[in-house]
């Protein structure tokens, strides 16, 4: 059953393996100049299909963890973390060119791991007014 702890972690992995990709994309076009001319499309196309993953676990990952620790503001980054990675991934290159593409696509990445370590760290404090606590779930 998916829970809010492993959903963030699985969002936060999502993200690295965003920042990783924005950052060896360039160094591999300049090594290799064949993969350059096809590297646009891919890109994009990268960007849309992570945002499949990214999107349903996001949501869910915060929404579980706000209802279970009730820090609503928590949210608040994810929903900027997402919209920046929406924007950029059909926008990102008209608006930014490649580079600063580039740098929006980490940027974005970056705050909505943050949400998710946030509401990681909020769920792992949260107490329940429940006895039978520690037999549901972890703290």
């Amino acid at each position: 059953m998916l829970n809010s702890n492993t959903a963030d972690k699985f969002a936060i992995l999502l993200s690295g393996v965003c920042l990783v990709h924005c950052l060896l994309t360039p160094v591999l076009i300049t090594l290799l100049p064949i993969v350059s001319s096809s590297s646009l499309l891919e890109d994009i196309l990268f960007h849309q299909l992570m945002l499949w993953v990214i999107l349903p676990t996001s949501v869910t990952a915060l929404f579980l963890g706000c209802r279970k620790h009730k820090q609503f503001m928590i949210a608040a980054p994810g929903i900027i973390g997402i919209s920046i990675l929406i924007a950029v991934a059909f926008f990102g290159h008209a608006w930014f060119g490649v580079v600063g593409e580039k740098v929006a696509t980490s940027i974005g990445g970056l705050v909505l791991a943050l949400s998710h370590y946030l509401n990681y760290r909020a769920c792992q404090d949260a107490t329940c007014e429940d006895n039978d606590c520690a037999m549901k779930h972890h703290h």
